[in-house]
């Protein structure tokens, strides 16, 4: 068509989806799914159960408030509390209408703009239908969230509620909550509309699924983003790829909703060490959406979104599975978009878990500083069962003194161990994160359960110990996972080598040796990683990625040593190590991912027979770090300061 303007096209659309909505106030609302308006909170109102009217076509039309964000009772800001946003249902809905599409991405600064809704600043009419073009501004933060700037243009009172379209995405972004100066082209701020995770979840979760299926079905708003986007003929968009897989989730049946965690999904598929998402992840399209946002991945490998696809599609036909016609019509779009691609061979494995290792149960505590005290500390424990599965056990705590926190970990060791669902045949691994500083405490000889006095931590499961600086350092993670895959097929007796940090041993040179040998990877240290020199040389092997090391508790490695001069370890021999020794021959034939059985068998053996000192099994510490049991990174960030602006009432 000539000079049609997909654009234009769609801010008329976006028009007919705008609704006028009286409830606390006078305001905009637009269709979301059918029968369903976004509005504002301090328009619609704050309450569920609130009645409320909205005009479209002309018409009005009963309604009741089903889900809303409560306002704050702190008065000293102009603006309602994030994120002021509700849900309104219409009673008896007309039909055909139309709803807009929802962009969950924040738009870019610079990004252009249109807000739609109504004004009183016309006088001979108190509700005339109002256009308004504007562009992204920055950022400003507001308690619990951060509000889009709508800049170069002016929001009149009444637009309050109104949709937001991002000329980019072709869908709607955010919501219109506040002028920055009334009858000026300062412009004024808008809600983020990936915000409404934060209310009901129940209504969250039926809201954007209806969604999804109105324009799976709908081609009227799907039809002019798809020429917005204006790629190549015969080229899918990515936009419309997107939309085209959003619909195939919302399609799947309602009991797989929350078959899994979506936070385990996400960090399933999502590069290592990548953060959780602001916002709470409570539907599958909510998982999806996060990781489109994320930074692509290496050429060749799949896209994240479409891993997490294939990884759903997965866990659906497992037994009992579902073979529905939208399960299987899932699987095969996800085989088909692979081959697209031509990354089939890689999608079909990820569909089958070709090569995926079993994953033991454990539970995985940590205990960090606080970012305001180091001297204070904060505990958080997970069950882990797979990487698609770890449940977080509580809240991270507040931050405690040292002796407090160690405390408080062995309850939650105690509580999420009855949880973790380990058997004889299958024993459980608890594995604990911690600083330098703690690694030498008698985590081994706890006794977690005082009515059965004997039953001590060590002896009962799996106990490994991990480096918590290294898991907050993601740029040391390629280092780590490279000397972990060296481990692999290997007995760890042959593998292991003494550290010392003595002669030839000191830290440049150490490191040069740890980089010129990728295949060092077990250490036996002569002493406690707490004292020097080993303390020194604990650390090069830490930053170098040596994912397995093992020493005795509390030992000091005074002189000498041993009777030999330190050398280079895996070059020079160490023929007086006597801890090296026992070590080497009592994981002679032991697997890299049997270690930690092997060590709780040893300590073991060591109190059956009674040799105190003498047996490698009495205080014998192991660090396993393995790199695929990695923990959902939890930033702890304190809150933004709010900023002030004034309501579009």
């Amino acid at each position: 068509m000539r000079g049609f303007n997909p654009v234009a096209a769609l801010q008329v659309l976006l028009e007919n989806c705008r609704v006028f909505v009286e409830g606390a106030t006078d305001g905009t609302g637009f269709f979301v799914a059918p029968g369903f308006v976004v509005s504002c909170a301090h328009v619609a109102g704050t309450e569920a159960g609130l009645p409320a009217l909205v005009r479209w076509d002309g018409q009005d039309y009963e309604a009741v408030v089903v889900a809303a964000s409560a306002d704050t009772p702190d008065r000293s800001s102009a603006l309602y509390a994030f994120p002021d946003l509700a849900v309104v249902k219409l009673l008896d809905p007309p039909d055909g209408h139309p709803c807009v599409w929802l962009d969950m991405a924040r738009p870019l600064q610079g990004t252009e703009l249109t807000a739609v809704g109504f004004t009183d600043t016309l006088q001979a009419c108190a509700a005339a239908p109002r256009r308004v073009r504007l562009t992204a501004g920055g950022r400003t933060a507001q308690a619990s969230g951060q509000l889009v700037e709508l800049v170069e243009g002016e929001i009149n009172p009444g637009l309050s509620g109104g949709p937001v379209l991002d000329h980019t995405s072709a869908g709607v972004c955010a919501v219109v909550k506040a002028t920055r100066l009334e009858d000026t082209t300062m412009g004024g701020f808008a809600v983020p509309v990936d915000a409404l995770r934060l209310i009901d979840p129940e209504v969250y979760r039926t809201v954007i699924k209806k969604h999804d299926r109105f324009h799976q079905a709908d081609p009227r708003w799907r039809m002019l983003s798809d020429r917005v986007e204006q790629n190549p003929v015969g080229e899918v968009s990515e936009g419309a790829f997107d939309r085209h897989f959003l619909g195939l989730l919302s399609a799947l049946p309602d009991s797989h909703d929350a078959h899994r965690s979506h936070p385990a999904a996400f960090l399933a598929v999502a590069a290592p060490g990548t953060p959780l998402p602001e916002r709470p992840m409570l539907t599958h399209r909510d998982v999806y959406t996060e990781l489109t946002a994320l930074l692509p991945p290496p050429d060749g490998e799949l896209p994240y979104e479409l891993a997490f696809c294939a990884d759903l599609a997965r866990e659906l036909v497992r037994p009992p599975a579902d073979t529905s016609d939208a399960v299987t019509g899932f699987r095969d779009q996800v085989l088909i978009a692979a081959g697209r691609l031509g990354l089939g061979d890689a999608i079909r494995a990820r569909l089958t878990g070709d090569g995926a290792p079993a994953r033991r149960p454990s539970v995985i505590g940590r205990v960090r500083h606080s970012l305001r005290d180091r001297s204070l500390y904060h505990v958080m424990v997970w069950r882990f069962r797979s990487p698609h599965d770890i449940v977080p056990g509580a809240s991270e705590s507040s931050a405690l003194p040292l002796r407090e926190a160690l405390i408080l970990l062995s309850d939650l060791l105690t509580q999420q161990i009855v949880l973790m669902g380990d058997t004889p045949q299958r024993r459980g691994l608890i594995e604990l994160i911690l600083p330098r500083e703690v690694l030498d405490e008698d985590f081994a000889d706890w006794r977690l359960w005082p009515e059965v006095e004997y039953w001590s931590l060590g002896r009962k499961y799996d106990l490994v110990v991990r480096p918590l600086e290294r898991h907050e350092a993601p740029h040391l993670h390629a280092a780590w996972e490279e000397r972990w895959r060296h481990l692999e097929g290997k007995r760890v007796g042959e593998a292991l080598v003494c550290v010392c940090g003595r002669d030839r041993q000191r830290q440049a040179a150490l490191d040069a040796m740890f980089n010129n040998d990728p295949a060092l990877a077990a250490l036996a240290l002569a002493g406690s990683p707490r004292q020097r020199p080993v303390a020194e040389a604990y650390m090069v092997a830490l930053t170098s990625g040596v994912p397995m090391m093992l020493w005795r508790r509390g030992s000091v490695p005074g002189p000498p040593v041993c009777g030999s001069p330190c050398g280079i370890p895996g070059r020079d021999a160490c023929p007086d190590a006597g801890f090296l020794t026992q070590a080497r021959g009592f994981l002679s034939d032991t697997p890299r991912d049997d270690v930690p059985d092997r060590i709780c068998a040893l300590r073991n053996d060591a109190e059956i027979e009674a040799e105190g000192d003498g047996h490698i099994g009495e205080h014998v510490v192991l660090l396993w770090d393995d790199p695929s049991r990695r923990i959902p990174r939890t930033p702890l960030v304190p809150a933004a300061p709010v900023e002030e602006g004034q309501p579009v009432e």
